[in-house]
């Protein structure tokens, strides 16, 4: 049993949300992930050293966002990490076991929808989903049907760039095979034949993760300036930008030197742009 502080983040890389127990064992097994604690709302897994980490939501929309929020919370989850549901669902036609991305996820009830990420399209096929509040029986639409989806989608994208969010269903019931007899073991069973593939997804979603982490990096020099003055997004992003042109142009340099003078976000910026300015004159000079 793991059981510790994670208020300053651990390495958590990939967010499992899951409705049932018999949807995640196979990912707690596939990912060696282990229980964090006893004293909890929702079951969680998890494995510092991949970086997986894995909420058990329970059926329902609001279920699938309030485990989603709560992964959040408990590990301090950065906006680099990627976001999956994966779960059953229903589907007009067979075969049963079939793999899909959702890349549009709509709620039934609120009428309103959701595009999760599709940068998986070259390795899984793509469909609509449909989350409904209670089983659909009926497939009178030729989309998927799931009960989780929009809420997790929701509040995902919340977390994280929406192109690190994902929604993989698993065929498990038709109108052929209705989802009355479907079991615990057979749900089971659909996730682990298709763990070969999700290995796959879940290689190429990692190198999306790190790309994303790269991005996002903000070298301590310049963290503590973020922490000192007020940064509007735009401004935030425009000394970044400045800073990793002075940087390249001062990589011996001293960024505190340049920054002794600045008083505000406004100011830091010009000393930025200025020195680069100076910097590029005196080149041009030359």
């Amino acid at each position: 049993m793991i059981e510790r502080s994670y208020s300053q983040g651990c390495g958590v890389k990939i967010c499992w949300v899951i409705a049932l127990e018999p949807e995640a064992r196979p990912l707690i097994d596939l990912f060696d992930l282990s229980p964090f604690s006893n004293n909890l709302n929702f079951p969680v897994y998890i494995n510092s050293k991949s970086g997986h980490a894995l909420v058990i939501s329970g059926i329902g929309s609001s279920k699938a966002a309030a485990a989603a929020t709560y992964l959040k919370m408990l590990f301090n989850v950065q906006r680099y990490v990627g976001w999956i549901n994966i779960g059953i669902a229903g589907f007009y036609e067979e075969p049963i076991g079939q793999l899909f991305q959702a890349i549009k996820v709509h709620d039934t009830a609120r009428k309103t929808s959701y595009f999760p990420g599709f940068r998986l399209s070259k390795i899984v096929k793509c469909q609509t989903l449909h989350t409904v509040a209670k089983p659909e029986t009926a497939y009178s639409d030729a989309v998927l049907f799931d009960m989780e989806a929009s809420g997790f989608c929701e509040i995902a994208s919340m977390f994280s760039c929406n192109e690190l969010v994902f929604v993989l269903k698993i065929v498990s019931d038709t109108p052929k095979s209705p989802v009355s007899s479907v079991s615990r073991e057979a749900i089971t069973q659909l996730i682990y034949q298709n763990k070969d593939k999700l290995c796959e997804i879940i290689s190429h979603i990692e190198k999306l993760v790190n790309a994303e982490k790269a991005r996002l990096h903000v070298p301590e020099e310049v963290y503590q300036y973020f922490e000192r003055y007020h940064f509007t997004q735009s401004n935030r992003y425009r000394f970044l930008q400045a800073y990793k042109k002075w940087k390249s142009a001062f990589p011996d340099a001293k960024l505190a030197r340049t920054l002794a003078t600045g008083n505000s976000a406004s100011e830091l910026i010009s000393n930025l742009e200025s020195e680069l300015f100076l910097a590029i004159k005196d080149w041009k000079l030359e």
